[in-house]
C-alpha cells in the first residue's frame, strides 16, 4: 500500500513537523500536549482511530473518512486483511429485512420460546443496514454474485438470507483487494506493526457516569505512541481464536484451532476492559471441522467434511463410533464435537477422526487451502504428501487402521460395516444422512484427525445497535465503538450461513464509522 508506515514516536513527530508529511500521512496533525486528565502527553491527534485492519476496520475507516473525519488505522501486524483475507470470500447481504430477522431469530433459539441473548429490535436495526452490503460493495468497485441461501431451509426467512462472493476472485483475497483498494484510493493512513496497548480514558464523574475514551497508546519501534482521538476509537481487532486462555475459559471443549488470522488474540476484550466494558456471547463461534498439522500455525478447514455430500467418508469419535450426519453444514458438524459424555466424563468427539477410502483419497485434498486465495501450505492434490509425512494414517484393512488410530478394531469394523449397509439401502436411520451415502469399500483405508475449528469467535465487548460499547451497568461508553469479530452482533448460537461474520463486519463497520465520525470533539 502506498504511504505505508510503521509506527514510531519519532516518526510521528517528524512527519508532523515536516509540513509535506502531513498530507502523506492522511492529513493528521501533531498535538504534543497534555490530555485533559493531565496524565497523557499526546504525540498525535486525529478524529477517529480504528484499531485493526481487517474487513471491519477497513469498512469503519472508509465510512468515517467519507463522513469527513480524519482517520488513522492501527494494525499490529505487518499486513492487513485479518480473517477477511483468510475467508472464503462470502458476505451476507439479505434480500429483505423481515425475512433476515426471522431467520436469525430462528438460529438463536434456546428452547421453550426463549433465545440466546439476542433481540428482535436490535436485529431489525442490523438487517436494515445489512441489506445495503451488496450495493455498498458494488460502490467500492466490487462485482458480487449470489452464492448461497440460508442453510436451514425449513426456517422462516431462509430464502431471503443470502450470501455473495466477488466475481473476479471469489475468495477472501478477492474480497480484501476491493476493500484495501478503497482504503488506498482515499489516502487513509494505515500504520503497521502498531498494536494497541491501552485506551486512554477520563475517569467517571461522581454522578456515576461511565468513563470517557480519549485516545489510545500504541506500541512503537522506539516506545509508546499516544494518539488522541478527538471523536472516537473503533476497535476492529478480531476475536480471540488464538488466545488459549480465553478459549479454555469460554469455549465448551478444548482444543479448538483457528482457520482465521493469527492476529486474533482477544485484543478488543483487553483494551475495552479499561473502559469497564461488559462482555457477551463469548461461547458463540463461526465453527468448522478442521485439521491441525505440525509446524503450520493455521488449521485447515476439512474439505472431507465440506464435500461429504459427494465423498465416501465418515466421522467417528475416539471410541470409533459415528456421532453426526457428516453432510450437515460445517458449523453444525463442528459444534457436535463439543458434546460431553457425562458417563465417560469426556468430550469423546474432540478430537474425532475422518475415515475414508482410496476413491476419496485420490479425489481431492483433505484440507481446504488457508488462506483460500493464497495458501500458507499447499496441500497435495491426492493427499500423498500428507500420508508420507504421517499426518494421514494409512492401512490395508479397517482393523489395521483402527489399531493405528488406537481404537478397538471390532468397534470400528462394526461402524464401517453398519454404515456400508445403510449405503446399500439408501438410508441412514442412525443420523439421517441423505447425501453422500457412498460406501467405504475400496482399500486401502485412511484416517485424519479432526478438531473443532474456528473461522472466528463471536463474542467480546458488549455493544448496542449503534456499535457503541456498553459498560457493566449497561451504559454506553462515550467515544468507544466495536465492530466485526471483536464482538459479532447478529448471531449468538448457530452460525446462520457462510458470510455472516463478514456481512456483520460490513454492517456494523459502517454503523461504527458513521457514529464515531458524528461525535463532537472533546
Amino acid at each position: 500500500m502506498s504511504g505505508r508506515k510503521d509506527v514510531s514516536r519519532r516518526g510521528f513527530i517528524r512527519a508532523a513537523a515536516g509540513g509535506a508529511g502531513v498530507a502523506a500521512l492522511g492529513g493528521l496533525a501533531a498535538a504534543p500536549k497534555a490530555a485533559a486528565n493531565g496524565e497523557t502527553a499526546w504525540d498525535r491527534e486525529c478524529d477517529v482511530v480504528v484499531v485493526g485492519y481487517g474487513g471491519a476496520g477497513a469498512t469503519a475507516a472508509i465510512t468515517a473518512h467519507d463522513a469527513g473525519a480524519r482517520v488513522v488505522i492501527l494494525e499490529k501486524g505487518g499486513e492487513g486483511g485479518g480473517s477477511t483475507y483468510y475467508s472464503g470470500g462470502f458476505f451476507v447481504s439479505p434480500r429483505d429485512v423481515a425475512g433476515a430477522v426471522d431467520y436469525l431469530m430462528d438460529c438463536a433459539r434456546a428452547g421453550d420460546g426463549h433465545h440466546f441473548d439476542i433481540d428482535r429490535d436490535d436485529l431489525t436495526a442490523w438487517a436494515e443496514e445489512a441489506v445495503q452490503n451488496e450495493p455498498w460493495f458494488r460502490s467500492l468497485g466490487g462485482d458480487p454474485f449470489v452464492s448461497l441461501r440460508g442453510w436451514y431451509a425449513d426456517a422462516p426467512g431462509a430464502d431471503s438470507y443470502v450470501t455473495w462472493q466477488p466475481r473476479e476472485n471469489p475468495t477472501g483475497v478477492g474480497l480484501w483487494q476491493v476493500l484495501s483498494r478503497a482504503v488506498e484510493e482515499r489516502g487513509i493512513e494505515v500504520v503497521y506493526n502498531a498494536p494497541g496497548e491501552r485506551l486512554v480514558t477520563r475517569e467517571a464523574a461522581d454522578d456515576g457516569s461511565p468513563v470517557e475514551v480519549l485516545g489510545i497508546v500504541a506500541a512503537g519501534a522506539d516506545g509508546p505512541v499516544a494518539i488522541r482521538a478527538d471523536r472516537a476509537v473503533v476497535l476492529t481487532c478480531g476475536g480471540f481464536d488464538y488466545n488459549e486462555t480465553l478459549k479454555q475459559s469460554y469455549l465448551r471443549s478444548y482444543p479448538h484451532y483457528s482457520t482465521g488470522h493469527p492476529g486474533n488474540t482477544g485484543d478488543a476484550i483487553a483494551l475495552a476492559a479499561r473502559a469497564g466494558a461488559a462482555l457477551w456471547r463469548l461461547t458463540g463461534t463461526s465453527a468448522n471441522l478442521c485439521h491441525k498439522l505440525p509446524d503450520v500455525p493455521v488449521a485447515f478447514p476439512s474439505q472431507l467434511q465440506l464435500n461429504a455430500m459427494s465423498l465416501s467418508v465418515v466421522l467417528v469419535n475416539r471410541q470409533g463410533r459415528r456421532f453426526v450426519n457428516e453432510a450437515l453444514n460445517y458449523d453444525a458438524v463442528a459444534k457436535s464435537l463439543d458434546n460431553f459424555d457425562a458417563v465417560g466424563r469426556a468430550f469423546q468427539n474432540n478430537p474425532c477422526w475422518c475415515v475414508f477410502d482410496e476413491k476419496t483419497r485420490v479425489k481431492a485434498p483433505a484440507g481446504l487451502p488457508v488462506p483460500i486465495g493464497n495458501p500458507v501450505y499447499q496441500w497435495s492434490a491426492d493427499n500423498s504428501a500428507e500420508i508420507e509425512k504421517g499426518w494421514i494414517v494409512r492401512a490395508d484393512t479397517v482393523a489395521e487402521l483402527a489399531g493405528r488410530m488406537e481404537i478397538e478394531p471390532a468397534v470400528l469394523e462394526a461402524t464401517i460395516s453398519t454404515y456400508n449397509e445403510h449405503c446399500a439401502r439408501g438410508s441412514d436411520p442412525d443420523f439421517g444422512r441423505a447425501l453422500g451415502l457412498i460406501p467405504l469399500d475400496e482399500p486401502p483405508y485412511y484416517a485424519l484427525k479432526g478438531y473443532p475449528g474456528l473461522w472466528a469467535t463471536g463474542g467480546g465487548p458488549r455493544i448496542d445497535r449503534q456499535a457503541q460499547v456498553l459498560d457493566v451497568a449497561g451504559r454506553a461508553v462515550p467515544r468507544l465503538y466495536v465492530a466485526g469479530s471483536a464482538s459479532s452482533f447478529c448471531f449468538s448460537h448457530l452460525y446462520p450461513l457462510s458470510g455472516t461474520a463478514i456481512g456483520d463486519c460490513f454492517a456494523m463497520g459502517r454503523i461504527a464509522g458513521r457514529n464515531a465520525s458524528a461525535q463532537e470533539g472533546w
